[in-house]
Parts: C-alpha cells; structure tokens; sequence
C-alpha cells in the first residue's frame, strides 16, 4: 500500500469517529430535551409558573368594636409594612444593612427573622410594621436596588381613645408558636399575625379576624411585580356592638383621676355592664404595630400594674360593703328584726379575743338601719357570729361572691368565701369563732372583685335578681347583618325576700341622706341616691394614723351605690386603693359621676342608659 492510499484510509476511518462522536453527542442532547420536555415537561412548566406567578396573601381588617350607641372604640387605618421574599434578594447581607440604616431594627435582627421564618422563600416575610411615609417614599424609589423587598399596605388597629377603655377592649399581639397549632381558634392565622391578647379582642378573636384574601400576580426575574392576574377579597372581621356607654364610661375616669383603683357601673334592670374602668391604664395603640422594649419594660414595671383588669382580676377584702350581703342574710334568718336593736359599746370580748368598733366609744343600741348608716362593726360582729361562717358563705355565694361572673373577659378571678372546710383544705387548722367576726365585717380570709360587689348592689337594688354581668350585646357582619344578639341571663334569685332587701336598701339611704351616714358629705342636692361606705385593711394598724403610714400600706376605700334610691338605673362600685377609707376617697368618685350623669344637659346622652332593654 502506498503511502497515499495510507493516509486516505487513516483520515476516512478518523472522519468515521468523529461523525459517531458528534452522532452520539447529539443523541445525549436529543434524549435529554426529550426528558425534560416530555417526561418532566409538567413539572418545569409549574416551576416556571411558579417563578412567573406569585401568590400574596391580603390580610383581612379586624371587627370594628363600639359602644352600645355606635360610637366606634376601636377601627382600623392604613400602616405600611417592609416584607422580604428571600428567593428575590441576592445578597441577603447587603439588604440588610440597607434595610437596618432605615428602620429601627438591626442587621442581625432582619437576618434572624429570615432565617427562623417558616415560609417558602417565595413567600414574603414580615420584617417590620409601620412605617412613616418618608421611609415608604424612599423604598419605592429605589426598588431596583433592593431585589425582594417589598412594602404592602394592612389594615393597623387604632384604640380612638387611648387608654379609655383598655381593659374591655384589649390589645393585639403577634401570634406564638403554640397558638399557630390551635387551629380551631386561630383557623386562618400564619406567622407573624396579630391576634387579641386581651379584653374583648382576645374572647372574639374568632369573630373580630375576617377571613383573609389573596391576588396572583405576575414577576420578571428580578421578583419586581408587573401586574395582578387575579384577586380574592379578603372577608372583613365582624363587628361588636358592647353595653358600655362611652359618656359614662369617660365620666368615671374624670371622676377616678390619677387614682389608682376600679370603677364598675352595671344596669341592675338587665345586668348590661355600662362602665368598667381600671386605673392606671395603657395605651392599645402601643402594640398595634408593635410594642418597642422601653414601653414594654416601663409598663410591667409600673408597681400599679396597669396592664391588669383590677375590676375582675384583682380581688380584695371589701371592708364595710360586706354587711349589706350580711345583713340582708341574718334578717333572712330572723337574727335581727327591723325593729330589734343591738348594742355597741366601741368593742366585743369573745374569750381572749377583743374586737373593735371603728367608733372607740361605740354607737349604742341601733337597729339594722343604723347601723348600716353609720357602719357599726360590733352589731354585725354580734348578728354575724350568730349566723355562723358556713350560712354566712351560703348567703355570699348566692350573691355571686367567691366565683366568676362569667363575663366576656379573660383571666377572671373568682376571689375567696372562706368556709371551715376551705381553711381545713387550705390552710390545715380549724375554723374560729373570731374569724367568723372578721369576715361579717368584709375583712380576714374574704375577698372579692370590683365587678362582684357591683353584681350584688344591683341585685340588692333591683329587688334580688343576679344577672349574669353583659358585656357583648350583639355581633354583626359588616354590612351590618346581625349574627348574634345576646340577651340578659339571670343567674339565680337571692334568697332573700323583698322585704328584707328594701330594709337594706333604706339604711343604704340614710348612708348618705342621713345625719350620720357615713357619705352624707357625698349627698345631693337634686338627686337621692343610696351607697355603702367601706375599708379594706392592707396591714393591721397598731397605733398612728393611716395619713402617717407610706402610701402603699394605707388601707383601700370603697363605695357601692345605686342611683335613683327609688327607681335604680344603675349601680356603681368604686374601689380607691390606698384611699384611706370610702367615705373620704371612693364615696366622691360615685358623687361626681352622678352629678355628671344625671344632670338635665346629659339627659340626651343618658337615654341608652335609662331605656332597658330585656
């Protein structure tokens, strides 16, 4: 073979190869588009949607909550949040930064809160709440150089009257771990949402919510949104309709100040709660985007402790007050008549024990009336030990006393109606006379709320009917269309005839309209009103005055009332802390609200108090 036909052999069996190379590679090429168009073809087309196509949520505005003639208490306004989609930013660092340099929370906290978020990263995640529109304008204008962060406009609560009521109302706060798993309370909540946490935003969270909606819209690569395909409206939240009256309501915070204690106002003809107020308060509109840690910090360390409810979640010896409930029960079991006297000599030996009277050279013989009047402790040392505690806890428990109430309102206490099986339970020792002495005077193991001692002036007042405390009156859509209307819920009827509960109610006048009633300074001039004076002791006082002692020690002051003594529309109690004593502290509290309340001006205002509804 020559060397030409050499080489043409060597070149074709090389051409030869490289045909088959370029034949196999493009068979490698043919078989791999074939794969991904045909046998994974679905699969990529829905990631590319997926990139294309982003699904946002739109959260749905909260319930409107008003007072029982409309008046809003709490709407909702516009607050523009900054979310970050994870899959959209390119240097996570970098944004950060950026994003740190213009709101109030740092780099490391941007990073954390992305890096714990649950959520795919095609998923926006909350970064921070509430931001002024100089920040909004500057993120608009440079969206290229922020890839995947994005300002979405949800609806913010706004408490229209501060701290006016607070403790009914309630604030919001973001959802926690625990409460995610609890789907059937929080059905449609996800991470980051804003739930009740107290008051009545917590009890009708489910109502309060709505359903919330969302909107597809389409993206380029860099996540900037070009157009919304579709949308689903989120459903509003329902709305609350409350028994309180604002007017009222404000009157007893006037009339409360800068003291530190309670104000509950009931309607004793339903049991419509008209006035709940707790001092000192806070402002909702604090947590609405947010709590910051100074007013968190500067809240839980107030030793006044506004963010409890004092009206129901404090509960205190309730002094004086006391024997209206005691009395009404020994005249039920005949101990004492309306005409029987007993007598007060300033002080009652029983053994080795003495007990006091606050009037050192006593009242002399007095009858029931009277001493209710002037708040004799020994004639209700006397009718009381005769009573005996275990009758004594009967009476006090039909009243409401020593259980909740029921209201629409969270973490209630119930207080304490001690027995001698309750301290034999308790404390593991035996029940004494001596005690049974202290508690018909309100004072020892007994204590109650703000909200129960309102309860039983109204069923006193209304001629002992205990109805259930109403807080809610109906709940609607927000076209209006009711969902739910409540009614009043009697509870039980006292088991006290009427006859003796009017006696009662006529020492509870002559407490103020007589010559020695203990709030006769309270009286008014165009008004006849009916209350009861009260002192709940903090520390036993050997020596001294109250005036002398540091004002944390000083003994509370209480006032239970009810207004017009002949016709009741309404029933107060009215707690002072550290008052140093009800006539002094509390009983002008209840005088200025009436004087507010019932005033000819007010009378328009007043109409939803005095019309009752059944």
């Amino acid at each position: 073979m020559t060397t030409t036909h050499y080489t043409r052999a060597v070149t074709k069996v090389r051409l030869n190869v490289y045909t088959a190379v370029v034949i196999l590679l493009f068979g490698i090429l043919f078989s791999r588009l074939w794969y991904l168009q045909i046998i994974q073809g679905t699969q990529y087309l829905k990631k590319s949607e997926e990139n294309r196509i982003r699904l946002l949520r739109v959260k749905a505005p909260r319930g409107i909550i008003s007072d029982t003639d409309g008046f809003a208490l709490v709407r909702n306004r516009a607050s523009f949040n900054v979310f970050l989609i994870r899959e959209d930013v390119q240097d996570l660092l970098r944004t950060a930064e950026r994003l740190a340099a213009l709101l109030p929370i740092s780099q490391e906290a941007i990073i954390e809160k992305v890096k714990k978020s649950r959520r795919p990263k095609f998923e926006p995640t909350l970064i921070f709440r509430d931001i002024n529109f100089k920040t909004v304008a500057y993120l608009e204008e440079h969206k290229i150089e922020l890839p995947g962060v994005l300002v979405e406009v949800e609806p913010l609560r706004y408490s229209i009257y501060d701290s006016g009521v607070c403790h009914v109302v309630g604030y919001l706060g973001e959802i926690n771990e625990n409460q995610l798993k609890d789907k059937e309370t929080y059905p449609h909540a996800r991470q980051g949402d804003l739930i009740g946490k107290s008051g009545i935003e917590k009890t009708l969270n489910l109502f309060l919510s709505g359903i919330p909606g969302g909107k597809q819209i389409e993206v380029n690569a860099h996540g900037r949104e070009l157009g919304t395909i579709s949308q689903k409206t989120p459903v509003p939240g329902h709305n609350v309709t409350l028994t309180i009256n604002l007017h009222l309501q404000l009157i007893a915070e006037e009339a409360l100040g800068d003291k530190s204690g309670a104000v509950v106002a009931i309607d004793p003809r339903n049991g419509h709660v008209l006035a709940m107020v707790s001092h000192p308060g806070f402002n909702p509109n604090l947590f609405a985007g947010g709590i910051s840690n100074t007013d968190w910090k500067k809240l839980v360390g107030n030793p006044n402790k506004p963010l409890r409810n004092k009206t129901i979640q404090n509960h205190y010896a309730p002094g004086s007050t006391f024997k209206v409930m005691v009395g009404a029960a020994v005249l039920q079991n005949k101990i004492v008549s309306k005409r029987s006297a007993l007598h007060c000599s300033g002080y009652v030996r029983l053994a080795n024990t003495l007990k006091h009277c606050w009037k050192a050279s006593g009242h002399g013989y007095l009858s029931i009336k009277q001493a209710l009047e002037q708040s004799c402790n020994v004639f209700f040392y006397r009718a009381g030990l005769e009573l005996g505690i275990d009758e004594l806890a009967r009476y006090a428990k039909s009243f409401g006393f020593g259980a909740k109430s029921g209201i629409e309102l969270p973490n209630e206490e119930p207080g304490i109606i001690p027995t001698r099986e309750w301290k034999r339970e308790k404390i593991g020792d035996r029940w004494y006379p001596s005690e049974t002495m202290d508690a018909a005077i309100g004072q020892g193991f007994v204590t109650v709320t703000p909200l129960q001692l309102a309860m039983m002036t109204a069923a006193v007042a209304n001629g002992g009917t205990l109805y259930k405390p109403m807080l809610v009156k109906k709940i609607s859509k927000a076209d209006g269309e009711i969902v739910k209307e409540y009614q009043p819920t009697i509870i039980r009827k006292i088991p006290v005839d009427e006859r003796y509960l009017q006696i009662i109610r006529e020492g509870m006048w002559m407490v103020v309209n007589g010559n020695r009633g203990t709030a006769r300074r309270s009286k008014l001039e165009n008004l006849e009103f009916a209350g009861k004076t009260g002192t709940a002791q903090v520390v036993r006082l050997q020596q001294g005055k109250q005036e002398d002692l540091p004002e944390k020690l000083r003994d509370h002051g209480w006032f239970i009332s009810f207004a017009p003594a002949d016709k009741p529309e309404i029933a107060l109690a009215i707690l002072v802390e550290h008052g140093m004593g009800g006539s002094k502290s509390a009983a002008p509290v209840a005088k200025y609200i009436y004087e507010r309340l019932f005033t000819p001006q007010d009378f328009l205002v007043r109409q939803s108090i005095t019309t009752p509804e059944t």
